[in-house]
């Protein structure tokens, strides 16, 4: 859908408007603009309503785990828009503000590969080639067929089973997405950024490529029984069980390296239980 995926890059453009729209007092302070927070707001609400597409583009496909992730990410966006608008302290606005940085780097990392079928593609094809490659290493017999199909050399096992197909969501570009737009979104010496981003972002691309490869080797060589059993072990349970380990490792290591993402999630979660708890006495 053209709405759908216009959506995302009107939010960044918004967001980028209320960035810089931000005006000094002095060296030190900022204060907040209207401009400012009318264009922060529009931008959480144009990605609330790309969230709101994409809940039913989920349901349709029987995923329920992105819908939930959706109609999550669908509330906090509505949410800080209104946090947004209404906030009136400055160092809640700057919380929200700085939240809003996160967002627009983790966008401008994301929705290019997501929206824009010459980027996710390349993005694909590039991800498909490494993953057999390490199926070569572990002597898993495969080979690509552009852009995205991973076959196994064993013509017989086509005859019954299917290739397995590599999409956006097995190149972990919105893990990647993610931890870059939190290491780059806080305020810290750009050094301690270059660290976390060197042992978070890589890492995960590396080890996402170590996850298609062992998913490609069950499936192809059946550990778990026949096939579409091995993927299914392999893939739906393993592989997102260790993913999930992967990545509390990972961040650990990023707040080691950078406090501040730390603090930043913090402040967060404190502005959020002072505003709901004033609002319950209220």
């Amino acid at each position: 859908m053209i709405l759908q995926s216009g959506l995302p890059f009107i939010a960044i453009a918004l967001f980028l408007m209320a960035l810089l729209s931000r005006r000094k007092e002095s060296e030190s302070v900022f204060y907040s603009s209207w401009f400012e927070k009318v264009a922060g707001a529009l931008g959480w609400v144009s990605f609330a309503c790309y969230c709101y597409f994409e809940t039913f583009r989920c349901l349709l496909l029987e995923d329920y785990v992105r819908t939930s992730f959706a109609l999550i990410f669908l509330a906090f966006s509505l949410l800080l828009a209104f946090l947004l608008m209404t906030t009136r302290e400055k160092g809640d606005a700057d919380l929200v503000l700085t939240i809003t940085k996160v967002a627009v780097i983790t966008a401008v990392f994301y929705f290019p590969f997501s929206e824009l079928a010459l980027l996710g593609d390349t993005l694909i094809f590039v991800t498909a080639k490494l993953s057999v490659m390490m199926l070569n290493l572990l002597d898993v017999g495969v080979y690509i067929v552009p852009p995205s199909g991973i076959y196994s050399t064993s013509s017989s096992f086509h005859e019954v089973y299917k290739p397995i197909e590599i999409i956006l969501a097995c190149t972990a570009i919105q893990s990647m997405a993610l931890f870059t737009g939190v290491v780059f979104g806080v305020t810290a010496p750009i050094g301690r950024k270059l660290k976390a981003f060197l042992v978070s972002v890589p890492v995960i691309y590396g080890l996402n490529i170590l996850r298609n490869a062992l998913v490609g080797a069950a499936y192809f060589e059946q550990w778990f029984g026949s096939p579409l059993h091995s993927f299914f072990i392999a893939h739906d349970v393993l592989a997102r069980i260790g993913s999930m380990i992967v990545l509390i490792v990972i961040a650990y290591a990023v707040f080691v390296i950078l406090p501040e993402a730390l603090d930043l999630i913090e402040d967060l979660f404190r502005f959020f239980s002072r505003i709901f708890s004033t609002r319950i006495r209220g």
